[in-house]
């Protein structure tokens, strides 16, 4: 229901025995527009008590509190207790300051005068108690929810520290993990290779042929097991931790992996090339030159033309965004992403030699760093990665001294 004024009505439960005070406050109220009040009147505290446990709808008591009764502003503190979200208003004499103070203490909201009761400041207090009291349930609520919430972080919170010893165990048996595969499973598997080459070495002429070819092929089954193994561990170690997280300038990183893959590029008669500046990253160069060196190599690997050409640049307008592009035979759309699959091949390998693992590990590294890595690639028209890094803290000074380009070819290393 709405007053004319469009004011919602207030429920008011007036507690009061004294006739006179009771007559005070209908004349009060008869000053005040029609509908914003409706009056529930009791003379009797324990009534009004019932009311209010009953659920009633009011929205405000107002008590009527004769002078050094103490009785009655006990009476305060009863209504306080049973409906707590209810405001009180008490009514006292004018100069019945105390007991107003005494009221307040005991939980009402507000007080009035009623030797003098006006209905406008009669319908104000009203309306400034409910209100206040909506602000203050409000407030309670909202901080029994931020209660709540922080209850339910600081569980969360106890859960997490648990998660996290269980993943410290786990890290630790990985850990034992890493240690018996590189040391219980290599070192059985040396032994049967070695075996294998001291047959090979003093019964060759006791063997067939069908025989020789046995025992190299268990040879090389041995090592590329062995190689898988190795694959795997470094696989397993990336990303884990960043025990380096520097500047690092990514055209030293790639100098560094073009002298270290000199015998393959002399080999393949090969050119490499290094255009333009390559930027500088934050993170670990060994890392970096490991995802360097496995592109270059799987660019000189998968590559019939003749001669192989690779090309290692930063895409303009692009933070750290390096590319590795080559002429080689190209790789199916419908590939790109097994490409990355460890130990997924597409070639057999007595086509193309490896593990299947390097593009798996690459991903990783890049991943770890919060970058990504694709490629565009079609059979017959070569490949080019691209992989982002996140830039290094402070800009790598270039100049003269420094080196725009390098290319390696069967004759080496030309910097200008």
């Amino acid at each position: 229901m709405r007053a004319r004024t469009g004011i919602d009505e207030i429920e008011v439960l007036l507690v009061v025995d004294d006739p006179r005070n009771s007559r005070r406050v209908r004349r009060a109220l008869v000053e005040v527009r029609a509908g914003v009040f409706r009056i529930t009147r009791v003379n009797r505290l324990q009534r009004a008590l019932e009311l209010l446990a009953a659920g009633g709808s009011f929205g405000v008591v107002l008590l009527d509190l004769p002078s050094a009764d103490t009785q009655r502003l006990d009476a305060v503190a009863r209504i306080r207790a049973t409906a707590a979200d209810v405001p009180i208003v008490v009514l006292a004499g004018t100069d019945d300051d105390m007991l107003a103070l005494a009221a307040f203490q005991r939980g009402a909201q507000d007080w009035l005068a009623k030797d003098d009761l006006d209905g406008r400041l009669l319908e104000r207090t009203l309306r400034r108690a409910a209100q206040r009291k909506r602000v203050e349930v409000a407030l309670r609520r909202e901080i029994r929810e931020v209660e709540a919430a922080r209850s339910r972080i600081e569980q969360q919170a106890v859960e997490l520290r648990a998660r996290a010893e269980q993943v410290d165990a786990v890290n630790r048996d990985l850990d034992d993990f890493t240690y018996m595969a590189s040391h219980d499973l290599k070192e059985p598997l040396r032994g049967i290779s070695g075996y294998c080459e001291i047959l090979l070495e003093d019964y060759r002429d006791r063997l067939d042929p069908d025989g020789v070819r046995r025992l190299e092929a268990l040879t090389g089954m041995c090592d590329r097991l062995a190689k898988q193994i190795e694959n795997l561990l470094a696989y397993y170690r990336v990303g884990r931790t960043h025990d380096v997280d520097t500047d690092v300038d990514l055209e030293e990183v790639a100098a560094e992996q073009l002298d270290t893959l000199g015998a393959t590029i002399d080999q393949r008669r090969a050119s490499v090339e290094i255009a333009g500046r390559l930027p500088a990253a934050k993170g670990d160069p060994t890392l970096f030159g490991m995802v360097l060196a496995n592109l270059i190599s799987n660019s000189l690997k998968y590559n019939e033309s003749k001669p192989p050409r690779v090309q290692l640049g930063a895409v303009a307008g692009e933070p750290c965004t390096i590319y590795v592009r080559d002429n080689g035979i190209g790789i199916d759309p419908k590939y790109h992403d097994a490409i990355f699959t460890i130990f997924r091949r597409l070639h057999g390998r007595k086509q193309y030699e490896g593990t299947g693992a390097g593009l798996t590990i690459v991903r990783k590294i890049v991943q770890s760093y919060g970058g990504r890595i694709w490629l565009e690639s079609e059979p017959g028209q070569g490949s080019t990665f691209y992989f982002t890094l996140p830039p290094a803290t402070k800009r790598v000074p270039s100049g003269p001294n420094a080196p725009h380009w390098i290319a390696r070819d069967a004759v080496g290393v030309a910097r200008p």
